[in-house]
């Protein structure tokens, strides 16, 4: 069909005609009607059709998510990672003061709650609270299982336990896939995947609290039972006289004093242009790689002909990339490690600008390439992180960037879905171009293999110039 004087159709817009009116003619004299008028204005749509077997199968479809209510889509997800940095503070916090498992309790039992929550939500604005609280009991009972498994393992095999703890992820991602494809509308999905969450009773039931905790508390004796009840030999040693352990729960400090603690903690990242320079790098890689990251993920239909393959595919390759860097490293630098997988990721995500839209296979293997590469390197700048500050602002460095990086989380969905509109492959080339930025900056930081950690800001200025930030001390990888 001939479109005349630009009267193209929108899928979001519709011309003010009379239709009624138009109705009482046959095909060729409204033709030629529509042609001998001027444009009409336009109003926005206020139903919609979508290309789905199963009414309502999606939430976009369920509330009218397109168009002017696009960003609404983009909400969803983005709920979720707001839930997540809101209980990395909420239940660490429970999880200092009141136990490891009663963190993990309480994150589980908001978990069996909101899962059918939101599976029956009848709002839209429901259904968003029930995954801002999916995504703080999700940061709950990842930190609290983790930091008891740490406290009970021995070192000798806390990292191979905490890699088999990390592999959960890339299982759960395929096993997704699978319960996806079997349960097509997103309320039976929902319903599917909250009913595993009942076996997080078994846990609450036998999983033990942390010894060490125990102690910290004074509660020897409780700490003791537990210790009787788990193989010595994967229980690092607490002291000599578990007897003689004091709590270490100092006076009561106000909230207001604790506030203003981490706000002293949190500006003692800048004390120097030093420690300014490498806390700036390191919040913009992680930054970087996560937003990479989750716009990889959610990315999903414009690499592939089945979203369902991709998800399958992405856990698989996930899977080996947590082991990949403790190889690498195990022969050269954190600098060089960090930058060669941020420059993977980034060349392999800007080639998918080059490969034609119809070629879905080569833009799937690209694309899966680069998360890989995205994927392997949060474990090098996690520890090149952990090895740049000295230990009276280790831990504020660290969470500081960890809650960075779940901006970039926050972020990926509107780039994907806002940005995407305009045309399939910014997400991903924009990506590309701060991962290439990030294996830039990365060089620019001192190398600290077999370097010994420094505890005070003091240790750090007496450091020699070739451990500091600096453009001259980019080729250094040794």
């Amino acid at each position: 069909m001939k479109i005349l004087r630009g009267l193209a159709a929108s899928s979001c817009y519709m011309n003010s005609w009379n239709y009624t009116y138009l109705a009482t003619m046959d095909y060729k004299s409204a033709l030629q009607f529509v042609a001998s008028q001027p444009k009409p204005s336009e109003s926005p749509c206020t139903q919609f059709m979508y290309d789905e077997e199963v009414p309502y199968s999606s939430t976009v479809s369920q509330w009218d998510l397109v168009c002017d209510n696009l960003p609404l889509k983009s909400n969803i997800q983005s709920s979720i990672a707001i839930g997540k940095f809101v209980g990395g503070f909420l239940f660490g916090f429970i999880a200092d003061k009141y136990g490891r498992k009663s963190s993990f309790v309480l994150a589980s039992l908001t978990y069996i709650i909101m899962g059918p929550l939101a599976a029956f939500s009848p709002s839209y604005w429901l259904f968003i609270v029930a995954r801002f609280f999916l995504g703080t009991a999700g940061s709950g009972c990842y930190e609290s299982a983790y930091t008891i498994l740490t406290e009970v393992a021995s070192k000798e095999r806390r990292a191979v336990l905490g890699c088999v703890f990390n592999m959960s992820y890339p299982i759960g991602y395929m096993t997704l896939s699978l319960i996806a494809l079997m349960f097509p509308t997103w309320r039976s999905l929902q319903i599917a995947i909250s009913l595993p969450m009942l076996l997080l009773c078994v846990h609450c039931w036998f999983l033990p609290e942390s010894p060490r905790w125990l102690l910290t508390q004074g509660r020897q004796i409780e700490a003791w039972a537990v210790i009787k009840n788990v193989d010595k030999s994967v229980v690092p040693p607490l002291s000599e006289d578990i007897t003689n352990v004091q709590r270490e729960e100092g006076p009561f400090v106000p909230l207001y004093k604790r506030i203003f603690d981490g706000f002293r903690k949190l500006f003692g990242l800048f004390a120097t242009a030093e420690l300014c320079r490498r806390i700036c790098i390191c919040y913009m890689t992680w930054f970087v790689a996560a937003l990479s990251y989750y716009v990889l993920a959610l990315n999903a239909d414009n690499f592939s002909s089945n979203r369902y393959i991709y998800m399958a595919l992405s856990g698989l390759v996930e899977a080996p990339s947590y082991v990949l860097p403790l190889i690498i490293l195990s022969w050269f630098g954190r600098k060089f490690t960090g930058s060669l997988l941020f420059f993977v990721s980034g060349v392999s995500l800007i080639t998918i600008l080059f490969i034609s839209a119809e070629n879905k296979l080569m833009i799937l293997i690209v694309a899966l390439l680069g998360r890989f590469a995205d994927s392997a390197v949060f474990a090098v700048i996690i520890l090149h992180t952990s090895e740049l500050f000295p230990t009276c602002n280790r831990n504020t460095a660290i969470g500081t960037s960890l809650a960075v990086s779940q901006l970039g989380s926050i972020f990926a969905p509107y780039v994907v879905d806002i940005m995407g509109r305009y045309a399939w492959y910014i997400p991903s080339t924009l990506c590309g171009g701060l991962a290439l930025f990030s294996a830039l900056l990365i060089l620019l930081l001192p190398e600290t293999r077999n370097r010994p950690l420094m505890d005070t800001i003091q240790d750090l200025k007496k450091a020699p110039k070739r451990d500091r930030v600096s453009i001259r001390n980019c080729c250094y990888f040794s």
